[in-house]
């Protein structure tokens, strides 16, 4: 049996220790790289029945971190050979982000102590495209705009507030539009940031923004996740250069 190929979230771990040791390959015995294959194994991705004794161990660990100096424009070595496309991938979105790195790694280290004791699905398909940030980050950002309770909170509260719901980025009105069929309709939409969601034990109404479905769908496909005012802007751009 072979070990599951790597995802994103453990792709921008090791990436974040590479960068953290230097931007240079660690050996299997060095206390951070186990540290790394320990947090590895309690991510809740992989079914328990997918791995053998060697998965994720010192030793693969330190040769990922090889395979990035057959990335990294600093080194002329070609690396270990298992370079790979998300390898590459994750390097390109954050190699100018070191900081953001560092404070993803972080707060996927957070989710996985998190989801140990507020268990969310990381099996089930993902309806929408994975986030830069990986999957345990995504998961918790979708059960927070999924929780339909919260959800018809903040509705009810722009309701009470403004008398009708509209997309905080393009001010589409689904009552405006769609009469009594829009009434009362309208998407919600977690803004913290993704770094911050495992320290977050209770979501409030002020994390949701109301949206559009159109709006929302873009929200999400934006890597990284733009803000309500970064949309706003982009629409607002767009509908200048048509003119």
């Amino acid at each position: 049996m072979s070990n599951p190929a790597w995802v994103r979230d453990e792709v921008i771990l090791a990436m974040d220790l590479y960068v953290r040791a230097g931007r240079r390959q660690l050996p299997a015995e060095h206390q951070d790289v186990i540290l790394v294959s320990e947090l590895l194994n309690r991510l809740p991705i992989h079914p328990l029945e997918a791995r053998d004794e060697t998965f994720r161990n010192p030793n693969g660990i330190s040769m990922i971190l090889g395979n990035f100096l057959g990335i990294d424009p600093q080194h002329r070595t070609p690396g270990l050979g298992r370079n790979n496309h998300l390898h590459e991938e994750v390097w390109r979105d954050f190699t100018e982000r070191p900081t953001t790195l560092r404070q993803v790694a972080e707060a996927i280290e957070r989710a996985t102590d998190f989801m140990e004791e507020v268990p969310v699905a990381v099996n089930e398909p993902l309806d929408d495209e994975e986030f830069q940030e990986g999957q345990l980050l995504t998961r918790l950002h979708l059960t927070r705009e999924r929780n339909r309770a919260l959800v018809e909170r903040k509705r009810e509260q722009v309701l009470a507030e403004t008398g009708r719901l509209v997309c905080e980025a393009c001010d589409f009105d689904f009552a405006r539009v769609y009469g009594s069929l829009g009434k009362g309709f309208a998407e919600c939409h977690h803004v913290v940031p993704l770094s911050e969601l495992p320290g977050i034990r209770t979501a409030h109404l002020t994390d949701l923004a109301i949206v559009c479905a159109n709006c929302h769908r873009m929200l999400h496909r934006a890597r990284p996740v733009r803000t309500i005012r970064e949309l706003r802007t982009v629409i607002l751009d767009s509908a200048e250069c048509a003119r």
